[in-house]
């Protein structure tokens, strides 16, 4: 349960700017924002299907009418690290065996899957994924990765990179600096 609260603290902390991290401000994201929604159900399915199967298919159940209504297909089973934000919908596909660290920011259109049954990328912490951009195949993607609209990442890329091109090419190592632009914690 702390490994909930803490992951879903952090999601809350991607979307709210207030600062005033609290029920009412849960509860207000929670309706308000698909980002937050998607997270929310996400983690509660995640966090169900391994501790109460009494609730953990209610809350599959309405989490795949969110996926549905919001073209996110991200199955429960994905390990995904704290503060996951979704900029806008729409599209975006993760396959189950990726494994995604802290803070990606993943805009409408992206694709972060498998190429039959070879493995999933691994994905760093502090990346940015932009409109249409693919991840595919056994790849590892480092730290403060920006990965650019409509690249296709086919090989592994290392920290701070921003890439982009079919197939995806290292343009410069400011991934840092621009990573931080989307941060919001």
């Amino acid at each position: 349960m702390q490994l909930l609260k803490y992951q879903l603290k952090y999601d809350l902390k991607r979307v709210d700017t207030t600062g005033k991290l609290n029920l009412i401000s849960f509860f207000r994201y929670l309706i308000t924002n698909h980002s937050f929604k998607v997270c929310v159900y996400f983690r509660l399915s995640k966090y169900f299907s391994q501790h109460n199967k009494l609730f953990f298919y209610p809350i599959l159940f309405l989490y795949k009418r969110i996926q549905i209504r919001y073209g996110i297909q991200m199955p429960y089973k994905t390990t995904v690290g704290k503060g996951l934000a979704f900029s806008h919908y729409n599209t975006i596909v993760i396959n189950a065996d990726a494994i995604i660290g802290d803070y990606l920011t993943i805009f409408q259109g992206c694709t972060i899957g498998s190429v039959r049954g070879k493995g999933a990328p691994v994905i760093g912490n502090n990346c940015v994924f932009f409109a249409g951009s693919k991840v595919i195949g056994n790849v590892k993607i480092g730290n403060n990765v920006i990965v650019a609209a409509n690249a296709v990442v086919v090989k592994d890329i290392p920290d701070n990179a921003v890439v982009a091109g079919i197939p995806a090419k290292i343009l410069n190592f400011n991934g840092e600096k621009i990573a931080q632009l989307y941060l919001n914690v």
